[in-house]
């Protein structure tokens, strides 16, 4: 409640993505909103009785959101913030990490110079057996490119990230839906 403070912090009334446009967010784990929408229906089978059909179930519709995102070199442009370097990018945007890294590093010559740290929030899947539970091959890519430009993991939340409990993950067979969050810092 400081107002000196305050003059220090603008809030804009738009997202950041990896497109210039809108996206819809839906209802997700913890009353939040993510890009992670669940499929119009479900196949149930009774594994105890083959001789029953299987039921095709409707999954509960999740409320959409329009949200407006501008990508990275966007803002940086209407901010007038071409020139300067950003010494802390946080990226928390609900499932559009990826989409966002990716249009990051396509648009900036690979490797964008004027960031030093970069603080991610992902969400994924535990997909990439090579590397054990609570890995992701999107994750794996992003970190491999973002070393390739010289930044270093220095700290994650944990090995494994953290487990959704929605129990329509478990009814989908994705019971490994994650979290995690990592910070990476350009070396010198």
């Amino acid at each position: 409640n400081d107002p000196e403070v305050s003059k220090l912090y603008h809030f804009h009334t738009y997202g950041s993505g990896g497109i210039d446009g809108t996206i819809n967010l839906v209802d997700y784990d913890w009353g939040q909103v993510s890009l992670l929408r669940y499929p119009p229906y479900v196949v149930d089978c009774n594994q105890t009785d083959i001789s029953k059909p299987c039921k095709v179930n409707p999954t509960n519709q999740q409320k959409a959101y329009p949200l407006e995102v501008k990508t990275l070199n966007t803002i940086r442009k209407e901010l007038g913030h071409q020139d300067r370097i950003i010494d802390y990018l946080k990226i928390d945007v609900e499932g559009s990490e990826f989409a966002f890294l990716e249009q990051m590093l396509d648009t900036n010559g690979g490797c964008p110079a004027f960031i030093r740290q970069i603080g991610i929030e992902w969400h994924h899947f535990s997909v990439d057996s090579r590397y054990g539970e609570g890995s992701s091959g999107q994750v794996n890519a992003i970190v491999a490119l973002l070393k390739s430009c010289g930044f270093e993991l220095f700290w994650q939340w944990s090995k494994l990230g953290w487990k959704s409990g929605e129990r329509i993950f478990h009814d989908l067979e994705m019971k490994d839906v994650r979290y995690n969050l990592a910070s990476f810092i350009r070396k010198k």
